[in-house]
């Protein structure tokens, strides 16, 4: 009976909770790297279908099952919790379902063939052993071996002959980066290694091994599965934007024919199944020729039912868990309102990041002569709400076009006061002025010394030629382009940035880069710049796109010395008249491209930037007075601070419906547009704690501008651009804006939890317990809003998974990002549930886990992206310069965290 008592005792404990959920986040994160470094193989076979990964998942299960049971949580009438923690019992169980009955591969087919035989996924050990005619073939999954826990080994009896396949070992990464096993092969004494490398989708090639009359061939990799219907490829189609390469859509006209004749149609396409005798194909990739398709095959209907039963259960438990009465959630929201403060906490340390933040000015002065060099802003106007074709295909203004020139040469989307349209139409009309200005941004000290430039940022187009008009890097720029990626230095990539800038200018003065024409009637739609080869032009079309560019500049150069522009704006207007004429795809409205152009005057998102980081300090310096003078004129102009916070929170919110509207698609689906809506959900978990803590308003409005400060630095392009294929789904909008939302609410958790530690050193013994309730305040306010952070990641996680499930056949595939994201679930499980640790439920230990638990977002949200490859990758190269600043800032947070850990230490001594 002790030995029962024991067992429950341990299986019920939370610190076995703990132990178990770090160590399933810490095999995961390894998992992430091994996948990176080899490849998914091998991060299946040595963790995720691993035998002691498959243990460690069960004794999560038995935990949370023994913690219901021994507390008996249903007479607590702890329903929620209940039920958002029994959905991942039902999750997993799923999980486990499709891994042991479920299958998947590919099966490619070629335009008017047939094929009913699919590649797997998963390795297989095939061995046939044949003899004269006779012969028997075997095919044993590798990774079901090794989830077995035993090593590879099979007997058989042949013809009267025993034999013994093994593998010595386990399966390891060859030289040349293949995933490979070693075998020994055994028969009547004799005993023969071999050694066999594979790489995914494929068969390595077979082995023949002789013993006497026995011939035994050998082979590593997937397999071939036999389906219950054929599949034929009637025709396959690869749909472009216009004007580019990108791919809009790829689709597959499909017949499919069952075991008893019975045909259909299907047409396939990205996010789009086809169900057939319990399997279901998607459209995943083609043949570059594109006169063939790859489909996506799996079968798992068991192991998806259940999945997405969890999923419903996870829906109930969250949205229990935070309406419910007899929750922890609804215990906070009381214990808040206990703390009957009227003006809250000093927030000192903040005052630090204001210096972060400077307005820059316009100079009182421009170089001489410019302004004579530059149209007018009202005809500058007219040019910039042109239609352009971007190199993506995009049709857009040409101010949004000429705003990304600007930024890409200059690093801002103004010079010396005047928009981008004016400086790239005077470029056009008077290069040789141009090239003389100091417009291109360089600040490699190396590089100006091998120019002969004066120290500075800026530097001309002409400063790059010698006399004799030599290019002085060009030999640079080639011995750079001959170096592999990996080994170009910062000095490399710098001298490539500058030869690219160059080369723009370049463009734009040969007419190469402005492609304002459509070619009415080509396949592939595209639109040609004035420079290009334009033969292609027949009939009055040729006439008219040959003649009238030059034509319109000629206008603009006599209008800047008469000060006359009607003629100019009539050629304006002819181009716009052919444009909307000529073009083989429907184009923006007017409409459109008035609110696209007002969305570029306005600058939403840099503006709020600004406006929430001066009304966010503003507030903070406000709620410190009103502690030492609670007057009347703090309290009017902490009232108005707010209002002023609201309205800067409606205009980003208004910037983000614009350029939905603007793009006809949700935008979040770049690395730009995502922090844009981080900044916004940011604000709003502060707002909805408005009437309960001006200091998470305070906090979260400065963190929200923090963030669009951020994200319009240079290294994030804020281009409208196309969507991919498979981000053409619903699900994409409901779980990157749910999943996204959610780092808003850990972001202001950090900040909460970083304020609590500033706190704590403020307080003496002489005001400890005014202090104490201060930091209680943000103690609740920070577990409130890392709850709801939960729930929305749990959530957007989820949704992913239906969204993967219905894009590419998988609801889960270990994608690192995805993987990252579970990751950062359990992180934030951690920090919630460490509270039931006696040792661990100080408001100190909590204040410290929420401000260290933002590195796991962190990682999902920059590192994964560009550390780590996966499907989910914005982008994988340089390492942007946020993430230099985040090593920084977190050395100094943990100094600063051993401090506060000295100070409560030596407070709880004296006191």
């Amino acid at each position: 009976m002790r030995i029962k008592d024991k067992l429950i005792s341990f299986l019920s404990s939370y610190r076995l909770t703990l132990v178990l959920l770090v160590i399933y986040a810490l095999l995961l994160a390894v998992a992430t790297f091994v996948e990176s470094c080899f490849d998914s193989s091998m991060a299946r076979m040595f963790v995720y279908n691993n035998v002691g990964f498959y243990l460690l998942q069960f004794l999560m299960i038995a935990n949370f099952v023994a913690i219901v049971l021994h507390n008996r949580m249903w007479q607590r009438k702890k329903y929620a919790a209940t039920l958002f923690h029994a959905a991942f019992v039902l999750i997993l169980l799923g999980a486990f379902i499709t891994s042991v009955s479920g299958f998947e591969g590919i099966i490619h087919i070629r335009e008017g063939e047939s094929n009913n035989r699919m590649i797997t996924q998963e390795s297989y050990v095939i061995y046939t052993l044949k003899k004269g005619d006779i012969s028997e073939r075997y095919s044993v999954p590798l990774s079901f071996s090794v989830w077995k826990g035993a090593s590879f080994r099979r007997q058989h009896t042949f013809e009267g002959q025993e034999f013994v396949l093994e593998m010595k070992g386990r399966p390891y990464v060859s030289e040349n980066g293949r995933r490979a096993i070693s075998l020994s092969v055994q028969s009547g004494g004799e005993e023969r290694n071999i050694n066999l490398e594979n790489m995914p989708y494929t068969l390595s090639a077979p082995t023949y091994l002789s013993f006497g009359d026995v011939m035994v061939e050998v082979a590593y990799g997937a397999d071939h599965v036999q389906l219950p219907f054929s599949i034929q490829l009637t025709d396959f189609r690869l749909l472009r934007y216009p004007g580019s390469h990108n791919p809009s859509s790829f689709e597959s006209d499909l017949v499919l024919t069952d075991e008893q004749g019975n045909s259909r149609q299907e047409h396939l396409y990205m996010n789009k199944v086809v169900h057939e005798k319990g399997y279901r194909l998607y459209q995943s990739s083609y043949d570059p020729d594109e006169k063939g398709t790859v489909l996506s095959v799996n079968n798992d209907y068991w192991g998806t039912t259940v999945t997405y039963c969890g999923y419903f259960v996870l829906l109930l438990g969250i949205v229990g868990v935070l309406t419910a009465r007899n929750t922890r959630f609804r215990f906070l929201i009381k214990r808040l309102q206990e703390i009957n403060v009227s003006e809250k906490s000093m927030l000192v340390m903040l005052f630090l990041f204001s210096g972060w933040f400077s307005v820059s000015a316009t100079p009182d002065k421009v170089m001489n002569n410019l302004s004579l060099r530059v149209p007018p802003a009202a005809h500058a106007e007219k040019f910039g709400s042109l239609l352009i074709q971007s190199s993506s295909g995009r049709i857009e203004p040409v101010n949004t076009y000429t705003e990304k020139l600007l930024r890409k040469i200059y690093r801002d989307d103004r010079f010396e006061g005047f928009s981008s349209d004016q400086v790239i139409l005077g470029i056009l009309v008077n290069p040789t002025y141009w090239n003389h200005v100091k417009m291109i941004r360089q600040t490699n000290g190396q590089l100006q010394k091998i120019l002969g430039t004066e120290e500075g940022k800026y530097i001309s187009f002409l400063d790059v030629f010698d006399q004799q008009g030599n290019y002085k890097i060009a030999s640079l720029v080639e011995q750079i382009y001959q170096k592999p990626v990996k080994e170009r230095s910062s000095f490399d990539k710098d001298v490539l940035k500058l030869d690219e800038k160059i080369n723009i200018l370049y463009a734009l003065q040969q007419y190469k880069m402005l492609a304002l024409f459509p070619l009415a009637g080509d396949a592939n739609n595209k639109w040609y710049s004035p420079g290009d080869d334009l033969s292609v032009y027949t009939g009055k079309d040729s006439m008219f796109v040959s003649k009238i560019f030059d034509w319109y500049l000629s206008e603009v150069s006599q209008a800047q010395l008469s000060g006359q522009w009607q003629a100019a704006d009539e050629v304006a207007d002819m181009i716009d008249t052919y444009q909307r004429a000529r073009s083989n795809v429907t184009l923006m409205s007017k409409q459109t491209v008035s609110a696209e152009l007002l969305y570029n005057r306005l600058n939403v998102f840099g503006s709020s930037s600004k406006l929430y980081l001066i009304w966010g300090i503003s507030f903070l310096i406000l709620s410190v007075l009103a502690y030492f003078r609670r007057t009347k004129a703090i309290r009017r102009l902490s009232t108005a601070c707010l209002g002023l916070i609201i309205l800067s929170f409606v205009f980003h919110t208004f910037g983000i419906g614009m350029r939905w509207y603007i793009s006809g698609q949700a935008p979040w689906s770049n690395a730009y547009e995502s922090m844009v809506y981080v900044g916004w959900a940011a604000a709003l978990a502060g707002l909805l704690f408005m009437r309960r803590s001006h200091i998470a308003v305070a906090l979260a409005t400065f963190l929200a501008g923090l963030i669009l400060f951020v994200a319009n630095l240079n290294w994030m392009d804020p281009e409208i651009t196309p969507l991919v294929p498979v981000l053409k789904s619903y699900w994409l909008m409901l779980h990157v804006a749910v999943i996204t939302a959610s780092y808003g609410f850990f972001g202001m958790s950090f900040l909460l939890g970083l304020t609590a530690m500033v706190m704590m050193n403020i307080r003496n013994r002489a005001n400890l317990s005014v202090w104490n309730l201060r930091i209680e305040e943000l103690r609740i306010i920070n577990e409130l809003s890392l709850t709801i952070g939960l729930c929305l990641l749990t959530a957007g996680t989820f949704l992913g998974a239906i969204w993967a499930n219905e894009s590419w056949g998988r609801y889960w595939g270990w994608d690192p990002k995805e993987t990252w994201a579970l990751i950062t679930m359990i992180v934030y499980a951690l920090v919630l549930h460490a509270r039931f640790i006696p040792k661990l439920r100080s408001d100190f230990a909590f204040s410290v886990m929420s401000v260290f638990a933002l590195t796991s977002v962190l990682m999902t949200y920059f590192g994964v992206n560009y550390y780590l490859a996966g499907l989910h990758s914005y982008g994988k190269g340089d390492t942007p310069p946020a993430l230099d600043i985040i090593y920084l800032v977190y050395g100094l947070i943990i100094l600063f965290t051993g401090w506060t850990a000295w100070r409560n230490r030596r407070l709880s001594e004296v006191g």
